[in-house]
């Protein structure tokens, strides 16, 4: 790239921050985007990460999240989300507390767990070759439970921590805990948070979990 710019894809890295956000700059950056610099960015995010680490750590705890990234124009991949109820793309975010791991664009109308298994196998491989006997937990919303992944977290020695979204046989399960959570908000006057643990398996799943 002419113009004394870097060509390296991490341009943020070694540009100040007026001459990146000038629109010439912006500009040369957005031409110069292509599946190589997708690349080499992902794994310098994941690099960085791994790097700021004196020691391995016992644990890693990779929070997948799918968000809303609204567009105000006719950008190419852009739908209507009816949840947020304005228009935007769907991308997949990886983090491990406050670390950014993964910034993975993708359409709307794309499945919330799309991409999610095997953004967590490379992770998990990646990570374990760099921290031998890491303990991996792979946690996500009810948007990305999906069994077979789940099982392949098994097989694979990752834990997991999923949400499962609400439907009757899981109101029947909880009812009696449910119960109980009004009778002590009835006595006590606050809000109440009662746990407790049971076996569920949807139709389609291989085994109870």
């Amino acid at each position: 790239m002419k113009g004394g710019y870097s060509n390296t894809p991490i341009l943020c890295g070694s540009i100040s921050p007026f001459w990146f956000g000038m629109r010439v700059s912006l500009c040369r950056l957005e031409a110069r985007a292509d599946r190589d610099a997708a690349l080499a960015i992902s794994k310098f995010l994941v690099e960085s990460f791994i790097a700021s680490f004196e020691e391995a750590p016992e644990e890693v705890i990779l929070d997948f999240d799918a968000t809303d990234d609204r567009v105000h124009g006719k950008q190419e991949g852009r739908f209507f989300h009816g949840y947020y109820r304005h228009w935007c793309f769907l991308p997949l975010y990886v983090f491990c507390g406050e670390q950014l791991l993964v910034s993975y664009l993708r359409p709307r109308t794309i499945d919330p767990a799309k991409h999610t298994w095997a953004i967590l196998k490379l992770l998990s491989a990646r990570l374990c070759q760099v921290w031998p006997g890491v303990k991996i937990v792979f946690r996500g919303d009810s948007g990305f439970c999906r069994w077979k992944m789940l099982r392949w977290c098994e097989r694979h020695d990752i834990g997991y921590v999923v949400g499962i979204a609400k439907n009757a046989r899981l109101l029947q399960v909880a009812a009696r805990l449910m119960r109980r959570a009004e009778r002590e908000h009835e006595r006590l006057g606050a809000k109440r948070r009662v746990f407790n643990w049971a076996d569920y398996a949807a139709d389609s799943w291989d085994r109870k979990r």
